[in-house]
Parts: C-alpha cells; structure tokens; sequence
C-alpha cells in the first residue's frame, strides 16, 4: 500500500467495516481475516484514516439520529408513569431517564463536534 493513497478495494473496504463493527483492533483484525498489524498500517494510511473517520461520524450521527427521534416517545413514556398513580414501574423509568441523560450528551457531542467542525472551516478558510 503506497503512502498517501487508499485504494477502494475489498482488503481496505473488509478492514472498514470491521473496525466500524468492532470495539477493538483485534476483534476488527480477525473479523476481517488480517493481522493487528495491517489494520494498525491501514490507520496510519492518511487516505484511508479519513475514510474512516468519515464512516465513523456518520454511524455517530445516525445513532444520535435515532436517539434524537425516540426521546419524544421517552418523555410520553415518563409522563404515562407519573400520571398513573399507581405505577410501580421503577425499572421503566429508570431506562427512561437514562435514555434522556445520555441522549442528551449524544446530542451535546454532535453539537459540539458539528460546532467545532465549523471553526476548523473558517480557521483553514481564513488562513493567510
């Protein structure tokens, strides 16, 4: 693999979709049948490092997409329990407030990220 340059082929596309699939290098390394080694040359490929990024941010995205989408159905869920006297359903609300807690960071980060993406466009834009 020359420097610099990725090539969309199906070594590099199984390496992609293993480490997006998998929590470890390892884990992504035998899921797509090379060593850790060549996964860790391929992270270090500039071409294919953004690829990946770029896969990652977008399953990011589309998870805190989703989160976005079922915290309406949460809170009608935390309202149906506090309406109803008596509810014993601790466990449920229990999951509720976690599903708001954490979508609730999820969509900070993406915030944040998305902010900061911006100020890195108008820093390179800007530089002179």
């Amino acid at each position: 693999m020359e420097a610099g340059k990725i090539s969309k082929n199906s070594k590099a596309d199984n390496i992609l979709q293993a480490l997006l699939a998998h929590h470890t290098v390892r884990a992504a390394a035998e899921a797509a049948g090379v060593s850790e080694r060549t996964v860790y040359d391929y992270l270090k490929n500039p071409a294919f490092k953004s690829r990946y990024d770029a896969a990652r941010d977008d399953v990011v995205r589309g998870v805190s997409n989703y989160i976005r989408e079922q915290m309406t159905e949460a809170v009608k869920i935390a309202v149906e329990i506090m309406s109803n006297a008596e509810s014993k359903e601790f466990v449920r609300l229990s999951a509720v407030r976690l599903m708001l807690d954490y979508g609730m960071r999820i969509i900070e980060t993406q915030d944040i990220l998305e902010r900061l993406t911006a100020l890195e466009v108008y820093n390179e834009k800007n530089k002179k």
